[in-house]
């Protein structure tokens, strides 16, 4: 099922450290909102940003072959086990702090994921993954200032953004839990989460901003859930 208005976080999305401590994203999006694990690992545990080739289909939507994958796998255990002790280190620092550099890491891991990818993906496939990314991402997206420049966004729309992005991540911790003990229940709460996660967004936007959005992200697409199974 295709959902309108998926949104996703940008390939190479830069939040810079000017980002007001009112305006400040969530260092990462909990629950269904990481799928860079693997078969078998937990997501939660995963700090990085997301890999949304591993998510379901999207490396067949994307026609990436074995080989692809292979590499891409490759590139992204590099680039994790690259940033794995700076990620780690977030957990010793104050929240502004953390938040700060969470986003300095975010923007470098993007720079190296992104430079690697470039010579996976052909220019179609590069193109659509950034785009796939922009969708995934939702609110969180528009913390990123050059995003926030393409779209022409107002002071009071960005200062609105944590009230979106708190009820985004709220909900999709919700559906994480219950999706770990009841998949089909979690689908269903998924797909009507994006349904207000549509509404919402649409009103945030005017209709030229909404235009400009529209062809960042290209055809939308319909993400589906992948939860770990609770034991």
């Amino acid at each position: 099922m295709r959902l309108k208005s998926i949104f996703g976080l940008a390939c190479g999305v830069a939040i810079t450290t000017t980002v007001s401590a009112q305006t400040r994203p969530p260092t990462t999006a909990p629950g269904t909102a990481q799928p860079q694990a693997k078969p078998g690992q937990s997501a939660q545990t995963n700090p990085y940003p997301p890999a949304l080739y591993r998510m379901n289909d999207v490396s067949k939507s994307m026609n990436l072959t074995q080989d692809q994958i292979t590499n891409l796998n490759k590139l992204t255990d590099q680039t994790q086990t690259q940033y794995r002790d700076n990620y780690n280190k977030l957990s010793t620092l104050n929240d502004a702090d953390r938040t700060a550099r969470a986003q300095e890491l975010n923007r470098q891991y993007y720079g190296d994921w992104n430079k690697g990818a470039s010579s996976i993906f052909n220019e179609a496939q590069m193109n659509r993954y950034k785009q796939l990314n922009y969708q995934y991402g939702g609110f969180n997206t528009l913390y990123d200032p050059a995003v926030q420049k393409q779209l022409n966004l107002t002071p009071d729309q960005i200062k609105n953004l944590n009230e979106h992005t708190n009820w985004s991540n709220q909900q999709l911790q919700e559906i994480n839990g219950i999706g770990g003990t009841d998949p089909t229940k979690g689908t269903q709460m998924y797909q009507d989460y994006w349904k207000q996660h549509q509404e919402r967004f649409s009103k945030y936007l005017n209709s030229e901003q909404q235009r400009a959005w529209q062809q960042m992200t290209g055809e939308p697409y319909g993400f589906q859930p992948n939860f770990t199974p609770k034991r």
